[in-house]
């Protein structure tokens, strides 16, 4: 996934053409770029890219300069899909993928978006132009190396569910959490310095908990455990999740909420899944170990993959026994590839400090 920026008309115009096949260069020599059905735009005309953002600037009374290089006017952004995917993937899956990703992460802010597939290489890859001004704001597109990995993580989740699992990058789809290291404000660290337990730790703790019980195997069942066992509400609204202390309270005595990325990356969304994924395939790979029943650890191992994706894995009854494998296998092998071995370290046992406030249940 790459980023560069448009700063003058020029090259907005020269991008929105090369895009679409429509440079001088590229129509003497015959090449075709895309097809009338692989490429669209989102809030606005297709075939008018340009020019319709640049009214939108001026409508936002954003500036810009036809001579000078000054204003990002664009980002150009790319996907690619790996040449050893291209037997299970065609140019209208490319172009599906292409424009749910285009929706979320563009046209759902306020920024109107071009998007192209192209066919003309080997590997299938996609080409976008996402508009700097918002249409309803006036602000700025802005990306940062969270909204990359979230980005990368979105469609990888897409490729997975597609079956295209060479078409992931390791080093940004689900990187190694088990290594990220918890926060701690100033207020905490001299708290744990006294040998008292914040409202924080209580909370970690109980999910934990609630995370590892073999009865809750998806996020719905940990919240629920959550305000069954420990009368802690939880709230979860799209990727970010928020947890409410039941005895904590500020100083205008309201109980107090924390978003689960101030306790942790483990205690986020993404983070849960991830613990209850790893929890999944811990008990496929005993039900080999115990059983060596083939059919209940397939089984298994397929429920825990279909967590990990996010996505619930269909098998049409007109699926043939070597297709189911297919798939199977290459779940296997994707799964096996992005769990990162953690090197295990050898700590003294440490005494747990006193609570200062305790859960009810």
């Amino acid at each position: 996934m790459k980023y560069s920026p448009c700063k003058s008309v020029g090259q907005l115009k020269s991008a929105e053409k090369y895009m679409l096949g429509k440079k001088l260069e590229q129509k003497n020599s015959g090449i075709v770029k895309t097809a009338n059905d692989l490429y669209t735009a989102l809030g606005c005309d297709r075939d008018n890219f340009a020019n319709n953002i640049l009214v939108t600037r001026k409508l936002q009374c954003k500036s810009y300069s036809r001579l000078k290089e000054k204003d990002i006017l664009a980002h150009k952004m790319s996907i690619s899909f790996h040449p050893d995917d291209n037997g299970k993937l065609s140019h209208g899956m490319a172009f599906k993928i292409a424009q749910d990703f285009a929706e979320q992460f563009a046209h759902s802010k306020g920024h109107e978006v071009l998007f192209a597939v192209h066919t003309d290489t080997k590997h299938i890859h996609v080409h976008f132009l996402v508009s700097n001004c918002n249409m309803n704001t006036g602000k700025s597109y802005r990306r940062n190396k969270k909204d990359l990995y979230e980005m990368s993580e979105i469609f990888g989740q897409q490729c997975l569910y597609c079956g295209l699992t060479n078409s992931v990058r390791d080093s940004f789809y689900n990187h190694n959490l088990e290594t990220v290291k918890e926060r701690e404000g100033l207020a905490e660290k001299e708290m744990k310095k006294r040998g008292a337990e914040t409202f924080k730790d209580e909370l970690k703790e109980v999910i934990q908990q609630e995370i590892a019980d073999p009865k809750n195997r998806t996020l719905g069942d940990v919240v629920k455990a959550l305000m069954t066992n420990w009368n802690v509400e939880t709230r979860v609204k799209g990727n970010t999740i928020s947890y409410r202390h039941p005895e904590y309270r500020d100083k205008n005595n309201n109980l107090v909420s924390v978003r689960g990325s101030k306790l942790g990356e483990l205690f986020t969304v993404k983070g849960i899944n991830y613990e209850l994924t790893k929890k999944s395939k811990s008990i496929a790979i005993s039900a080999i170990t115990e059983r060596g029943n083939e059919p209940i650890v397939r089984a298994n191992s397929l429920d825990s993959r279909a967590e990990f994706a996010g996505q619930r894995e269909q098998v049409s009854s007109g699926s043939s026994v070597n297709d189911i494998r297919e798939n199977l296998s290459d779940l296997d092998r994707f799964y096996d590839r992005y769990r990162k071995p953690v090197k295990e370290i050898e700590r003294e046992p440490i005494e747990k400090p006193k609570r200062t406030k305790t859960l009810h249940r």
